[in-house]
């Protein structure tokens, strides 16, 4: 049986070109160009890979790799698609949403919260407009600015509260903000028998304690809502097991070497939310491996607490929004 072939056909939409080619369309396939430099200029080299992210996100992963032959490609400059019409057109309204009005981007104010303990949520109940989460131990909510901006103030009341890092970090449309701390938690790993006196050495090596999340907000194409990826990757050491070991000299001394009890928490989860509305995460008690340099209380939130309540908001600031 001969294959079937396409001269690949249009996509609607003035971001789109056409192209001709000779390919596999047995399905129907077309071949589309999108025009994402203007956004791609905005967010910075190597930013196409978000929205190539997204696109992989939002229709699947198995829709590029199945038994259809499809492609999906991208430089600083175009976006190539190679699928079956349906899949074009949804491509086309993704692309959009990054590109349209890509030169005065809209903005995100995202602010990472850890609360000493969960008690917060009786004082702040009426506040508090619950959504679904996907995640165990993950609560979300919505709820207007002012009443975002009492929660916040509640929190900054508390003493067992910090904010990673002091004040809030912008994200562009489409583009993610990335907030993190940590430090690093050195111990000794070995002991190494060595010729000359006293024989031996110990080796050190160190453990990275953190917290990192990243925050990809994208609006909607007619600007009513926003949605969010959010991944949160947190690393803990809880404590350092000791082992005694013996000393490979004459006498047999006695030395110790340390062993990492590690805690880690990976979340990920997206939401979708009106514009006109703050969205709010509490990613439950989790490790806060992050050094006390917030506030003056955090230091002591360290070192008394083993999890603490992480709460993230994000607050859509569009163009021309008061």
């Amino acid at each position: 049986m001969a294959k079937a072939s396409c001269l690949v056909a249009m996509l609607l939409g003035p971001g789109a070109t056409r192209s001709v080619a000779q390919l596999p369309a047995e399905a129907g396939q077309t071949f589309a160009v999108h025009d994402i430099s203007p956004w791609v200029r905005q967010a910075g080299p190597g930013s196409q890979k978000y929205i190539v992210d997204w696109v992989l996100q939002e229709t699947g992963y198995a829709a590029w790799h199945g038994a259809v032959p499809a492609s999906l490609s991208a430089d600083e400059s175009q976006l190539r698609v190679f699928h079956e019409p349906e899949m074009q057109k949804r491509v086309e309204e993704i692309v959009a949403r990054f590109t349209t009005g890509a030169d005065t981007p809209h903005r995100f104010a995202v602010r990472v919260m850890g609360v000493g303990t969960p008690s917060w949520r009786n004082d702040a109940r009426a506040l508090l407009h619950g959504i679904p989460a996907a995640t165990p131990g993950v609560q979300a909510w919505i709820m207007s600015r002012e009443e975002a901006a009492t929660l916040l103030a509640m929190f900054r009341r508390r003493g067992d509260c910090a904010e990673l890092p002091t004040g809030a970090v912008q994200a562009a449309n489409g583009l993610p903000a990335v907030l993190a701390g940590g430090r690093k938690r050195p111990y000794v790993q070995e002991i190494q028998p060595l010729q000359a006196p006293p024989g031996w050495q110990s080796l050190s090596a160190a453990c990275d304690e953190g917290i990192t999340l990243d925050v990809q907000p994208l609006l909607s194409r007619d600007g009513s809502a926003v949605e969010a990826v959010i991944r949160c990757r947190i690393d803990q050491v809880e404590r350092m097991a000791i082992v005694p070991v013996t000393l490979p000299t004459p006498d047999r001394q006695r030395a110790q070497i340390e062993v990492p009890q590690v805690s880690a928490v990976r979340v990920g989860e997206r939401f979708r939310w009106p514009t006109n509305q703050v969205l709010v995460v509490g990613l439950g008690l989790v490790p806060w491996p992050v050094p006390g340099n917030n506030t003056a209380s955090s230091a002591a939130l360290l070192a008394d607490a083993k999890r603490t309540d992480v709460v993230v908001f994000v607050e859509p600031r569009l163009r021309g929004a008061p």
